[in-house]
Formats: C-alpha cells, sequence, structure tokens
C-alpha cells in the first residue's frame, strides 16, 4: 500500500480549485433530474392546528363568557329576589296584591317598598298585577299604567324569574317602561320574578328591579378578561407543546430519511462492487501492460508515449476506483482492534512526505504520548492518507498542514487542519453524500466510506472550515477496554 492510493477519490474536505468553485457539472449525483418539493410535516401542521386551536379557543371563550355572565346575572337575580321576598313576608304585604283596593294593605305596602328603592345600585322598581298593570312604581308617574309587548313580564307572570342585561345608548329607549331613566349609555341589568302566595304558591304579581350594577359589571368583565387570556395561554401553550412534539418527530424523520438514503446508495455500492470488481480488474491489467510496452518499446514516436501515459493514468484511476468500491464491500467484515493511533499516523506523514515536500507545504504536528484506539488498521491508514493526499491538493501554491490530538467524551482524536482553498456552501451540503464528487473525474465515494467506517468504530468524523480560510478534518475513535498497546 502506497500513499498514493486513492488520493483523487477521496475528498475530505471536499474542494474546488480557486479556479472551478463556480462550476457546477463537476458535482455528480444520482438526482440530477428537478425533484418535487418535500412534504413539510412541520409546516402543515403549524398551519393546521394554528387555525383548528384558533377556532375551538374562540368558540370556547364565547361559551364559556356567556355562561359566566349568565350564571353572575342569575345569581344577582336569586339575591335581590330573596331579599324583596323576605321583606314582603315579615310583614305580610304580599296581601295587597290580593287585594289592592285595600288602604291599610296599601299603607304597609308602601312603606315596605321604602327598603327596595333604598337598594343598593336601584335606580327604578315596579310592581305589577296579574294583568300586568303598575300597581306601584318608584316613578309615581308610571302607577296605574300598562305596555305592552312586554315579554318578560309575561314570562315572569307564569312563575319564571327572567333576568336581562344591556347596554343602553343615550336618548334610545328598548322598553315603553324605561322612559324617564337618566342613567343612559350604562350597563343596566332588569329583573323580574314572581310575588308568590306562601301558602298555595300560587303567583299573585310581579316585582321589577331596574339596577345598574358597577360593581357586578366590574366583576362581570374582570372575569372576562381572566377568562379569555385563560383561553388565550392556553391555546399558546398547547399549540407550543403539540408543535415541539411534532418538530421533534419531524426531525427525527428526517433523519431516519436521510439515513435511509444513505444506506440505499452505499447498498447499491456494495452490490455494483460485488459485480464489477474482480471482472474489470484483468481486463485493466491487461490494457495496463499493453500501454506500458507501447510507452517503452523501441522507436516510438512521441504522440505515442503520451497516449499511453495516458492510458496508463486512465487505467490506474479506474482501479483505484474499483479498490475503494471494494472496501465499501467489505465494510460490514472489518472488525476494530487496539492499535496506536499516534504511531499510525506518524507513519502516513512519512508516507507522504516527499509529496508535501514537493509541493512546498510545511508540516507541524503536535507532540504528544501514545493513543490507544480501536480501528481497523488498514482501512484507517487509507482514510488518513487519502486526507492528507487531498490537504495536500487543496495546497498546490504551498502552505501549512498542522496535525494535532483531541480527548474528550471517552474519545481519542487525531485532527489535520490546512490552509488551502476551503469548503464551498455546495460542498458543505453535499460532505457526506455517497457518489457526489467536487472534484473532476471524482467517483464521491471518500468521505461516505471513511464517515461509514469510523461511524461503525462508533467514532466520530467532523469536517469544519479554517479561519480566515481552510479545512479541518477530526477523526475521534473509541479506546480500547483491555490494556494498552505498548504499556
Amino acid at each position: 500500500m502506497t500513499g498514493t492510493a486513492l488520493p483523487d477519490v477521496v475528498s475530505p474536505s471536499a474542494r474546488l480549485p480557486a479556479h472551478a468553485e463556480g462550476r457546477t457539472g463537476d458535482v455528480a449525483g444520482p438526482h440530477d433530474g428537478p425533484q418535487a418539493a418535500p412534504f413539510s410535516l412541520r409546516r402543515r401542521f403549524a398551519l393546521a392546528s394554528l387555525v383548528v386551536i384558533t377556532v375551538i379557543a374562540i368558540g370556547l371563550g364565547w361559551m364559556l363568557s356567556r355562561v359566566l355572565t349568565e350564571r353572575m346575572l342569575q345569581r344577582e337575580a336569586e339575591v335581590t329576589m330573596h331579599f324583596v321576598q323576605n321583606v314582603l313576608s315579615t310583614d305580610s304585604t304580599w296581601l295587597y296584591f290580593r287585594r289592592p283596593d285595600d288602604p291599610l294593605l296599601r299603607g304597609a305596602f308602601l312603606q315596605s317598598m321604602r327598603h327596595i328603592v333604598t337598594m343598593r345600585e336601584s335606580v327604578r322598581s315596579n310592581a305589577y298585577d296579574l294583568r300586568g298593570h303598575v300597581l306601584w312604581s318608584s316613578d309615581e308617574e308610571l302607577i296605574g299604567q300598562s305596555f305592552d309587548h312586554n315579554a318578560e313580564l309575561a314570562e315572569a307572570l307564569q312563575g319564571r324569574v327572567v333576568v336581562e342585561a344591556d347596554l343602553t345608548e343615550p336618548g334610545q329607549f328598548s322598553k315603553a317602561e324605561h322612559q324617564g331613566l337618566v342613567h343612559q349609555g350604562a350597563f343596566f341589568v332588569e329583573i323580574y320574578f314572581p310575588v308568590r302566595d306562601p301558602q298555595s304558591g300560587a303567583v299573585l304579581g310581579v316585582i321589577e328591579v331596574y339596577k345598574i350594577p358597577e360593581k357586578l359589571s366590574s366583576d362581570i368583565h374582570q372575569g372576562l378578561r381572566q377568562l379569555w387570556l385563560a383561553c388565550f395561554g392556553g391555546a399558546v401553550l398547547l399549540f407550543a407543546v403539540l408543535y415541539w412534539i411534532v418538530a421533534r418527530a419531524d426531525r427525527l424523520i428526517t433523519q431516519q430519511q436521510q439515513r435511509l438514503t444513505e444506506a440505499q446508495r452505499t447498498a447499491s455500492t456494495v452490490e455494483l462492487a460485488s459485480a464489477v470488481a474482480h471482472s474489470l480488474r484483468n481486463p485493466l491489467a491487461s490494457i495496463r501492460s499493453a500501454a506500458e510496452l507501447l510507452q517503452d518499446g523501441p522507436g516510438r514516436s512521441e504522440d505515442v508515449r503520451e497516449l499511453s501515459g495516458d492510458m496508463i493514468e486512465s487505467v490506474d484511476r479506474a482501479n483505484r476506483w474499483i479498490t475503494e468500491l471494494v472496501h465499501v464491500a467489505q465494510a460490514p467484515q472489518l472488525h476494530p482492534q487496539a492499535l496506536d493511533l499516534v504511531a499510525l499516523v506518524q507513519t502516513c506523514l512519512q508516507e507522504m512526505a516527499g509529496e508535501l515536500t514537493r509541493r512546498h507545504i510545511q508540516l507541524r504536528v503536535e507532540p504528544t504520548g501514545a493513543l490507544p484506539v480501536l480501528a481497523h488498521s488498514a482501512t484507517l491508514r487509507q482514510a488518513l492518507l487519502s486526507i492528507i493526499a487531498n490537504a495536500a491538493e487543496a495546497m498546490p501554491h504551498g502552505g501549512r498542514l498542522e496535525v494535532g490530538w483531541t480527548r474528550g467524551d471517552g474519545l481519542l482524536g487525531v485532527y489535520l487542519a490546512d490552509n488551502g482553498t476551503g469548503l464551498s456552501a455546495e460542498a458543505r451540503q453535499r460532505l457526506f453524500q455517497p457518489f457526489a464528487s467536487n472534484k473532476v473525474g471524482g467517483l464521491g465515494m471518500g468521505l461516505a466510506l471513511v464517515k461509514r467506517m469510523v461511524e461503525q468504530w462508533q467514532g466520530e468524523l467532523l469536517v469544519s472550515a479554517e479561519q480566515p480560510r481552510g479545512t479541518r478534518v477530526e477523526i475521534r475513535l473509541p479506546q480500547p477496554a483491555g490494556p494498552k498497546p505498548g504499556r
């Protein structure tokens, strides 16, 4: 094995030369045609759930606000009704509804009504007989009158408590009996409740109490504000929780799809390697031998020698592709062993020393002791040689290659950082995709193979851009559990 294995196949930093970074024709991929936009679970859920949750929150808020208002108004009506009934029962003035012509009952009834007039927030009170005539009113002008089309009064005469709440507009009266009220434009509550015979329970008449309940109005508005804030907060919380769950599921699905795609591409590589590797090597060897004879034979013209050299170079490149495919096919059978990472890296640097010197590349290696790791020695050596070769190619006019060591999270690793041409945005997106190469003539299996091998050994492969330019490739591998080599 020499340092020239796979140098133009594996592209750890997926670089393009400075004059070719804008070219897209050099990037090979299995799906170059137009593709349909992927289904976005997160976006679809966000739109659908936002509409549904908003509708539910508004509907729930509206329903609960009505229930809250009705309950509070009903409670106000019950308190008022019990107060008036207690007043009428205490001095038996309810008999006035049965004998309205009795002057003694009338006087006693009027005395009881003074308690109602002095009720807090009450602005008008009326007493109706069974015919709907006003027997008594806090507004004397209404006594003896009757008002048509009073549905609430008719319902109260049937024995039910009726509560009506509204906001009166200045200068407008929703009912005839509202005339003369001076509190226009305020929130009012109108309560109708029957007066019953304590013995038989028969309806004798109706009391109407008209209120401007500022405290009740304030309580209702405060309750509604809290209710709507609770609905809004609940809707936001529900949306956030569901969106987080769906976003997490979407990320997992996307990752699984990517892994499945990579596995399918790699599986196709294995099948391809098994089908063509052994069948192509023998014909390639024959072609190369013939080309060498043409190149070295006596009396060959310069054109023949040049064409023969091109043939040999093409055969070598094809042979390297086949070697890489064979490595992919054999990957599941390569078991990691305990080895010294520092010694292996130094061996690879010595093999590539001539190439680095020829390209005027300065090498800086951090000193360290032995670093025992678990990996397959031959495969890791191939990967390191390829990374070093590609780093050298990224610095055609010279540069600096720095080699250092990393420790952490139970992993030991090596990093190689150069100050070459660096990574383009498109190269970073397709860095680990099989069959995607940014190099002219590259097969595009380099980083995909290295990443697959390192992850199979429970390690990590990290590629990042250096500042202001260049690329850093880091391989981190697990430590062996048994005795360390060289100890």
